[in-house]
C-alpha cells in the first residue's frame, strides 16, 4: 500500500470542517468542536470504503512559512531583548525564534520588529503577546492597535 498524503480540513468559526475523499471526492461536512482542545488528527472512513488521514486547522488565519530577520523586546516582569529569526507570519500572529536561553514567560507582551522579504522591504514593529513557549520557539499574538496591515496583508497572499 502506498504512503497517503496528508489532508488538511481548514475549521471554520463554527466548528465544522469539510471532508474530502480524496478517492472519490465525495464531500462530507462534519462537526469538530470536540477534538479543538486535543486531537487534530483525524482517521477518516469515506463510504466508498477509502481510509485516509486528515488534519484540522484550527488557526483563524493562514500561516506562511518565512526566515526573516528581526529583534524583540520584552516587557516587564521579563526585561529582556535581542535577536529573532521570524520562521512562520500570519495577519494574527507570528512565531519566532531566539538564541541563547531566555527568561519570557506565556502571557507577556513584547514588541516584535521584522523586515518582510518583499520588494520595499517593508518593516513592521508589532506588539505582541506570547502565548507559547516551546524551547527557544516563540509563538506569539499580534496586539492590534489598527484591525488591519495592508503590507502584511499583501505579503501573506498565498
Amino acid at each position: 500500500m502506498a504512503e497517503q498524503q496528508m489532508q488538511k480540513s481548514f475549521v471554520k468559526s463554527n466548528d465544522e470542517a469539510t471532508i474530502i475523499c480524496p478517492e472519490c471526492n465525495s464531500t462530507k461536512i462534519i462537526a469538530v468542536r470536540q477534538f479543538r482542545q486535543r486531537l487534530h488528527m483525524l482517521k477518516v472512513k469515506c463510504r466508498c470504503g477509502h481510509v485516509f488521514k486528515v488534519q484540522l486547522e484550527f488557526r483563524r488565519h493562514y500561516r506562511k512559512p518565512t526566515d526573516l530577520l528581526g529583534t524583540y523586546e520584552a516587557q516587564p516582569p521579563a526585561i529582556s531583548g535581542g535577536k529573532a529569526k521570524v520562521i512562520n507570519l500570519s495577519l494574527s500572529g507570528a512565531c519566532f525564534e531566539l538564541r541563547g536561553t531566555h527568561d519570557l514567560k506565556c502571557g507577556q507582551r513584547g514588541t516584535l520588529v521584522f523586515t518582510l522579504d518583499n520588494r520595499k522591504s517593508t518593516e513592521l514593529t508589532k506588539t505582541v503577546y506570547i502565548r507559547v513557549i516551546n524551547g527557544n520557539r516563540i509563538g506569539c499574538e499580534f496586539v492590534e492597535d489598527r484591525a488591519f496591515e495592508k503590507e502584511l496583508g499583501f505579503y501573506l497572499r498565498p
